[in-house]
C-alpha cells in the first residue's frame, strides 16, 4: 500500500512564489472560495512553486479551490518536502523585501539589494537592504529571535560596516524594548492580508509601549531612518535633537540631464544622509526644455566636472527646490551620484549647451588619485566586436521572451557600465548590432527601450533607424509605427519555426560582410579544452558539432577560418607530440583525416619524410599520439598535488598566455551563461572557458578571479555563490570572497552552507527575470 505522503499532500500550503522556484516573489492564496477567480485572473496552474526562500523543495504547486473549507496549494505527488512554515505569514519576509524595494525606489533609491537571512526558519529570519551611494546604507528588518548578546554584535558589526543602519522589528524576535531603550524609539513591522496579498505595515513603539500603525507607503526616509507619520507628528523620546524634515526630491531619469560651465563653490555641504558632497552651479538643461543656471551637488570624491565639456548625469539624481535661494540666483538643486563627460563639445538633444574653449594657459585638469580620469569613457571589457555578439546573443533571448530591455541592463551583460559608452557610440554599436540590413531580417534594436519608462521606442531609436537608411526626419508617429512592426516582427520570427532560417540567413550575410564575432584567443582556448575530453574518450567529433557547441554558428566560419583555429590549437608544433585536430572529421566520414587536415599540417609547418610520407600517415601518427597523451596526462594532474606557495599564488599570466582581466571576463561569462540556464559550474569548466587548464590557476588565484567578478555585484547578486567544488560542494574560499568583497563572514559552515543557497536562488531569480524583462522582475510574468 502506497503511503499517504507520496499520493496526496494533506498539507495547508498558503503561501508560494511565482515564476520558478528560485523567485523572491510570493503570492498568498485567499481561504475563501469567492476569491479564488480574482486570484487566478492572469495566472495558470503552473505558475507556482514551494519556493527555495520559503525554505521549500521547489516543486511546483497546485492551487485548490473548496467551497467546504479553506482554499490553498498543494505539492503535486509523490510529495517528499520538509517546509516547516506554510501558513498565512509564511512568506512575510518575502513580501517585506519586496515592499522595501518598491518603496525606496519611490524615495529615488533604484539601485537597492536584498538579502534574505536564513529564509525558511522560523518567523523568516532577517531581511537585509542595502541602498545608497556605494550601497553603504542598510535597512535590517529582525523577524526571528535573537539573543540579547547575538544582537549587540550584529548592531556592532554592521554598524562597522555601514554609514547608516537602520533597525526594523517583527512581531515575535522580542528584541524592539532593546531598541527603545537604546534610541528612544523602535521601528516596528508587520504585514496583513488584504484581499489576496499581505501589505507591510510600520509603527513607531516608545517607552510606554504605545504604537500607532501605518502603511508603509506612508511613511518616509530620512537620515535617522523610517520616519511614520506619527513620528513627524510627535517629537522623538530620545536625547537626540528631531532631525529637520526631509525636503521634497523628484526623482530624475538618468540620461535625461546635460550641463556645461561647472564651476566650483567654495563652502563643504554635506547630503541628507551623511554623505560628503562638492556643491557646483553651472548651465544646466533637461531633454525638450530650456536650459538654466542651477547647482548641482557631486560626491567628495568624484572628478571635478571640467568647465569647457559637456557632462550627462548618467547616475540616480534628485531635483530639489533651493527655498532659500537669492531672487537672482538659481531655483534649483540637483543631488547627483555621478556624472560623465561626452568627448563632443556639443549634442542635437541639449541644443542651448554651448561649452566654452578653454583659454590657452589654463592647465589640463588633473585626476584624484582615487579615481581615473573621466576624459575619454572607457574601454569595452570584451571588445567591440564580442559585445556586439553578447548583444545580439540578448536581444533574441528577449525576442524570444516576447519583452523589451533597458540599454543599462543591456550594456552590464557586456560586463561595461552605461557610463562606459558615450550616446554616439551608444547608437552605433545598436546599428552595428542590426547590420548588415536584409530583407525580412527585424531590427533588433527596437527591443531596447528607455529606463524607468512604459514600453516606447527609446530616444535615440530614430539615430539608429538613420543609421540603418532610414530618413533622418522621421516624425515622432512614424518612428511609433516602425517600432511597433519592428518590435512584432522580431517577436514573430523568433517563436516561428523558421527561425533557423532567419538565422542562416543573418549569418550567411555576417559571412559575406566580413563580420567577426568571436575572439580567437578564447575560441582556441575552448575548443582545445573540447578535444582534450574528446581525446580521452579515445573518439573523434564533427566539426559542425566542435564549433556549434562554442555557441558559434558553423556558417560563419569560412575554410581559412577553419584552417587557422585548429592549427592555432596544436601550435607550437612538436613532431614527436599528438595533434588534437587529428580528432576533427566532417559529416558523413566514417575514417580516414578530414580533407581540410592537411592544410592544417602545412600551417603547422609539416613536411613530408621517411616515417609520415603522406597526409594519411602523419594523421595516423597525430592521432594515436593523442589519444596516448591523453591517457598519460589524466593521472598526473591527480598524483601529484600541488601546495602553492605564497609566491606561486601569483599567477604568471604571461606564461599563461593571458591577463587576469582576460580570465575575469570569460569567468563572468561562463558564469552568467550558467545563471540564465539555472546550473551551477565547476572551475574545470571555467578554466576551459578561459583556454586554460584547472591546474593553471591555484586556489588565491580563484579567489582573486572571483572577486573580481563579483566587484561591483551585477544585478546585487553573487555569481561567485555559482561556483561549486566536487559533489556539488561550496568551494573552500568562498567564506574569504564573502569578506574581500565587504559581505557578512566568519560562518559556521552550516550558515555558510544556507548563505551559498540563498545567493545562488538570488542569481537565478535576477537572470530569469532579466531573460523575460527589462527592469526588475514583474509578479505573473
Amino acid at each position: 500500500m502506497v503511503s499517504p505522503t507520496s499520493e496526496e499532500d494533506t498539507r495547508k500550503v498558503q503561501t508560494a512564489v511565482i515564476g520558478q522556484a528560485e523567485s523572491d516573489w510570493p503570492v498568498f492564496l485567499p481561504y475563501e472560495h469567492d476569491d479564488f477567480d480574482t486570484f487566478m485572473r492572469g495566472r495558470t496552474r503552473h505558475d507556482f512553486y514551494c519556493g527555495v526562500l520559503l525554505g521549500g523543495c521547489g516543486k511546483k504547486l497546485t492551487p485548490k479551490r473548496y467551497t467546504e473549507k479553506k482554499c490553498h496549494f498543494a505539492h503535486r505527488p509523490p510529495v517528499h518536502c520538509r517546509r516547516t512554515e506554510t501558513g498565512e505569514a509564511s512568506a512575510d519576509h518575502l513580501y517585506i523585501g519586496q515592499a522595501l524595494r518598491r518603496w525606496l525606489l519611490r524615495q529615488g533609491y533604484q539601485d537597492a539589494d536584498i538579502t534574505y537571512l536564513d529564509p525558511g526558519s522560523v518567523h523568516g529570519g532577517a531581511v537585509e537592504v542595502r541602498f545608497g551611494q556605494g550601497r553603504s546604507r542598510l535597512i535590517r528588518v529582525q523577524l526571528a529571535r535573537l539573543s540579547l548578546r547575538e544582537w549587540r554584535e550584529t548592531r556592532e558589526r554592521l554598524a562597522d560596516r555601514h554609514t547608516h543602519v537602520h533597525w526594523a522589528y517583527g512581531p515575535y524576535c522580542g528584541l524592539s524594548h532593546n531598541e527603545v531603550d537604546a534610541a528612544g524609539h523602535a521601528i516596528r513591522i508587520s504585514c496583513r492580508t488584504q484581499g489576496d496579498t499581505r501589505e507591510v505595515y510600520v509603527g513607531a513603539q516608545y517607552s510606554d509601549n504605545c504604537l500607532a500603525w501605518s502603511a508603509l507607503t506612508e511613511c518616509r526616509l530620512s537620515s535617522e531612518g523610517v520616519i511614520t507619520p506619527s513620528l513627524d507628528a510627535e517629537p522623538l523620546v530620545s536625547s537626540t535633537p528631531v532631525p529637520a524634515p526631509t525636503p521634497v526630491a523628484f526623482p530624475l531619469a538618468p540620461g535625461t540631464i546635460a550641463f556645461t560651465a561647472a564651476t566650483e563653490l567654495p563652502a563643504s555641504h554635506t547630503d541628507p544622509d551623511g554623505t560628503a558632497v562638492r556643491l557646483y552651479e553651472a548651465d544646466l538643461q533637461p531633454l525638450g526644455s530650456a536650459a538654466v543656471r542651477a547647482r548641482i551637488t557631486l560626491p567628495h570624491a568624484h572628478p571635478a566636472p571640467s568647465p569647457h565639456q559637456l557632462h550627462i548625469i548618467y547616475s540616480s539624481a534628485h531635483l530639489l527646490p533651493l527655498t532659500e535661494a537669492a531672487p537672482s540666483g538659481p531655483a534649483w538643486l540637483i543631488r547627483a551620484d555621478g556624472a560623465s563627460p561626452l568627448p563632443q563639445q556639443t549634442d542635437s538633444r541639449w541644443p542651448d549647451l554651448r561649452p566654452a574653449s578653454p583659454r590657452p594657459e589654463s592647465p589640463p585638469a588633473t585626476p584624484t588619485t582615487t579615481e581615473p580620469a573621466a576624459s575619454t569613457p572607457s574601454p569595452l571589457p570584451l571588445g567591440e566586436a564580442e559585445t556586439i555578439r553578447v548583444f545580439r546573443s540578448r536581444l533574441g533571448i528577449v525576442a524570444r521572451a516576447r519583452g523589451l530591455i533597458n540599454w543599462e541592463t543591456l550594456i552590464s551583460h557586456a560586463g561595461a557600465a552605461p557610463g562606459d559608452v558615450t550616446p554616439d557610440e551608444r547608437v552605433r554599436l545598436l546599428i552595428e548590432v542590426d547590420r548588415p540590413r536584409a530583407d525580412g531580417k527585424p531590427v533588433l534594436s527596437a527591443l531596447v527601450k528607455p529606463a524607468l519608462a512604459p514600453e516606447a521606442p527609446a530616444p535615440y531609436f530614430p539615430e539608429v533607424l538613420a543609421g540603418l537608411g532610414w530618413r533622418s526626419d522621421l516624425s515622432e508617429a512614424r518612428v511609433a509605427e516602425v517600432w511597433e512592426r519592428e518590435r512584432r516582427s522580431a517577436y514573430a520570427l523568433a517563436q516561428d519555426a523558421s527561425t533557423p532560417e532567419l538565422q542562416q540567413s543573418l549569418n550567411t550575410s555576417l559571412e559575406k560582410s566580413g563580420t567577426r564575432l568571436w575572439n580567437d584567443a578564447q575560441l582556441v582556448g575552448r575548443i582545445r579544452a573540447h578535444l582534450n575530453l574528446v581525446a580521452k574518450g579515445r573518439s573523434r567529433i564533427k566539426w559542425r558539432t566542435l564549433i556549434n557547441k562554442q555557441g558559434i554558428a558553423h556558417s560563419t566560419l569560412s575554410a581559412k577560418d577553419q584552417v587557422r583555429l585548429l592549427a592555432a590549437v596544436d601550435k607550437p608544433y612538436v613532431p614527436s607530440r599528438g595533434l588534437l585536430s587529428a580528432l576533427v572529421k566532417v559529416d558523413g566520414q566514417a575514417s580516414g583525416p578530414a580533407p581540410f587536415f592537411g592544410d592544417v599540417l602545412t600551417e603547422l609547418g609539416w613536411s613530408p619524410d621517411a616515417a609520415m610520407p603522406t597526409v594519411e600517415a602523419a594523421w595516423r601518427v597525430a592521432l594515436d599520439r593523442a589519444y596516448a597523451h591523453s591517457r598519460q596526462s589524466a593521472p598526473t594532474a591527480q598524483s601529484s598535488p600541488i601546495v602553492p606557495s605564497a609566491k606561486e599564488d601569483r599567477v604568471h599570466w604571461s606564461r599563461l598566455g593571458t591577463t587576469k582581466a582576460a580570465v575575469t571576463v570569460a569567468v563572468r561569462r561562463a558564469l552568467i551563461d550558467a545563471a540564465q540556464r539555472q546550473v551551477c559550474m565547476g572551475w574545470h569548466t571555467l578554466a576551459a572557458a578561459a583556454g586554460l587548464k584547472p591546474s593553471d590557476l591555484s586556489a588565491k588565484a580563484r579567489e582573486s578571479i572571483l572577486v573580481a567578478v563579483d566587484s561591483p555585484p551585477t544585478y546585487g547578486v553573487l555569481l561567485s555563490s555559482l561556483v561549486v567544488a566536487s559533489e556539488h560542494t561550496p568551494v573552500p574560499y568562498f567564506d574569504a570572497i564573502l569578506k574581500r568583497l565587504g559581505r557578512p563572514y566568519g560562518l559556521r559552515p552550516i550558515e555558510l552552507g544556507r548563505l551559498r543557497k540563498t545567493e545562488q536562488a538570488r542569481v537565478f531569480a535576477a537572470y530569469r527575470a532579466a531573460a523575460h524583462t527589462a527592469d526588475a522582475p514583474k509578479e505573473g510574468a
